[in-house]
């Protein structure tokens, strides 16, 4: 297994998300972890405040289903800002 550990990384991750080869929802969580690991920075912090939304939430109407294109538009987003 890879360790994620890198901005780098962060943006394969966003980049596979968008592939559609891993589920949105785990690569935020991913995305955020590696954040946690860079010190918030801030290009990542999107993930890190999807991340925290998508558990725990249900009662206010926010689920990890309905967080996915916020998921996708902040991937979208991280990509074409390192372009």
């Amino acid at each position: 297994m890879k360790n994620h550990e890198t901005f780098e990384d962060a943006l394969s991750v966003a980049e596979e998300v968008l592939a559609r080869s891993i589920a949105p929802n785990a690569g935020c969580a991913l995305i955020a972890e590696i954040a946690a690991k860079l010190s918030y920075p801030s290009a990542l912090e999107p993930f890190v405040a999807i991340a925290h939304d998508q558990k725990g939430h249900d009662a206010f109407g926010i689920t990890a289903e309905n967080c996915i294109d916020d998921i996708v538009h902040a991937c979208r987003n991280l990509i074409a800002s390192q372009t």
